[in-house]
Formats: structure tokens, C-alpha cells, sequence
């Protein structure tokens, strides 16, 4: 199992998270902040400053009411988003580590192929040719599809080895409750397991409380409750063959300058299973 804690561009709780970032050496890291594209370089040089020897870094665009979606930022600034992708390109020769570049959509896969987002993440695509930057797409909860997996879909058509998901397990209970549906019967129409084996790169691992995660935000992303509560949120990944994924744990906390929460979501997913007995996932 490889397991990527997640911290902020301000590093908040990076001491407690220190050590599983140095064994797995690999972090995804909230952007507080976008405007300025050499932030990013600002952010990676304290982080590795800090662990010398990181391998892959997962760049997480701020959220704020959709503002930093794909679909809004190739729109309304596409010369910027491609300006942005190079930078990642230069970072991750510069510092030889690997680079993933994650979006959010709200867009269905109609709104994709008629509005010209397909042909624009092409086009985005061509800057990552013959280097180790990937863009990857996640499930978001508000999306209105209960058959299939629109970014699924997307990744699917087009079938670049640069472009991968991120999987929500959050996101997904989140879905399910919204449509109140089953969740066994949710997922079993909305993702495949062999579209996963091959496009899920990375996983974001959470708990979602009180059958919500939508309507109190508090129980949105939350640490699970106990070990048994969180092999019941694994065997989804087993499900959908990703348990060799990368699991980011992206816990909401109520004090992320400790990151408590995260730090014993991390423990509890160590004791399950034992290291070394699952494969490392590959963007090949």
C-alpha cells in the first residue's frame, strides 16, 4: 500500500505528517492560493527543503464554489492554464520528481463533448508528451448522473496515458445519499471495475457521516470512526480492483495545524493492511 497524506501550501500540520511523507515519499498539497504560477515553485521548494528525497507531488487547485474547475479555467483563461501546465512541466524536471496536476468538473460528459472540453484537454495533453506530469480528474458529489461516471467516460475517449481519475470514496457515498440510493446499487451502475483497474491513478480516502456529506459539511471527509468502519470503506476499493492505487487521505479536520484526524486515519489504514502486500499503482 502506498499512502499520500495531503497538507496545504502553508504546510499546516507538516510535522505530524513528516514521517509516512518520507517512507511513501509521496504528498498532495491544497493550494491556498493560484494566482501567481510561480507559487507553485514557492510551495515545492519548502516542501523539499523539507523531505530532500520526494518522489511525487499531487497539486490540488483551490476550491471555491467552482471557480477552479477545468471547465472554467480553459474557458475563461486557456492561455494561462497553459502556461500553468508548463511550469509543472519545468518543476518536475527541474527537481526530477513526479508532478500530477488534479481538476474538479462539474460538467456532465454532454456538456464535455458539445462544449469543446474534450478538444481543449487534447490539446493541454500535447504539453505532457515525453514527460512525468499527469492531469487527473475527480468524481465530484454534485454531479446529476446516477448511470455512469462522467469523467469516466471522458478519460475513457480520450485514452491518454497523462490523463487518469482520482476517485472519491467521499464523493461517491456523497452521491448516493443525494439520490438516495443503495450504495452497492449506486456504484454497481456507476463505475466499472475494469475501467478502474485501468484509469484510476489515485484514490482520496474519507469517511462520510451520518449517511450526508453534503448538507452539514461536518460530515463531509471525516476520519472513519474505527478500523472496522474504514475496512468497510476499503472493500470499495477492492471492489473496484484500485486497492494498489495511491490512497490520498484528505481528512477534513477541526484543527489542521495538528492534523490529528489524518494522522490516525493513516495508522488505522497501516494496520489493515500490512505493508508490502499490495502492489504500487503506476500511471502507465
Amino acid at each position: 500500500m502506498k499512502i499520500y497524506p495531503k497538507t496545504n501550501s502553508k504546510l499546516q500540520g507538516f510535522d505530524g505528517l513528516k514521517k509516512c511523507i518520507a517512507e511513501y515519499k509521496g504528498i498532495e498539497i491544497q493550494m491556498l492560493e493560484w494566482d501567481d504560477i510561480d507559487y507553485i515553485d514557492e510551495v515545492l521548494k519548502n516542501l523539499i527543503n523539507e523531505i530532500p528525497d520526494i518522489e511525487e507531488v499531487t497539486i490540488h487547485p483551490p476550491i471555491k464554489d467552482g471557480e477552479f474547475n477545468i471547465e472554467v479555467l480553459t474557458h475563461r483563461k486557456y492561455d494561462v492554464e497553459v502556461k500553468r501546465i508548463q511550469k509543472l512541466v519545468n518543476i518536475s524536471s527541474e527537481y526530477n520528481i513526479k508532478v500530477n496536476m488534479l481538476y474538479h468538473t462539474r460538467w456532465n460528459y454532454v456538456m464535455w463533448k458539445d462544449g469543446g472540453l474534450i478538444d481543449e484537454l487534447e490539446n493541454l495533453l500535447k504539453y505532457l508528451q515525453n514527460t512525468n506530469v499527469i492531469i487527473l480528474l475527480e468524481n465530484w458529489y454534485s454531479m446529476n448522473d446516477k448511470e455512469n461516471c462522467a469523467i469516466m467516460q471522458v478519460v475513457k475517449e480520450i485514452d491518454n496515458k497523462h490523463l487518469k481519475l482520482c476517485i472519491d470514496t467521499c464523493h461517491l457515498k456523497c452521491q448516493a445519499n443525494i439520490f438516495n440510493m443503495e450504495f452497492n446499487s449506486f456504484l454497481n451502475n456507476y463505475l466499472k471495475k475494469e475501467d478502474c483497474e485501468k484509469y484510476v491513478y489515485q484514490i482520496h480516502f474519507a469517511a462520510t457521516l451520518d449517511n450526508d456529506g453534503y448538507i452539514n459539511k461536518k460530515t463531509h471527509g471525516r476520519r472513519h470512526i474505527n478500523v472496522e468502519d474504514l475496512k468497510n470503506e476499503y472493500e470499495i476499493l477492492e471492489k473496484l480492483g484500485i486497492e494498489d492505487k495511491i490512497i490520498v487521505t484528505e481528512i477534513s479536520e477541526d484543527d489542521y495545524t495538528t492534523r490529528v484526524d489524518q494522522i490516525e486515519e493513516i495508522n488505522m489504514l497501516e494496520s489493515i493492511v500490512p505493508k508490502g502486500t499490495v502492489l504500487f499503482g503506476t500511471a502507465e
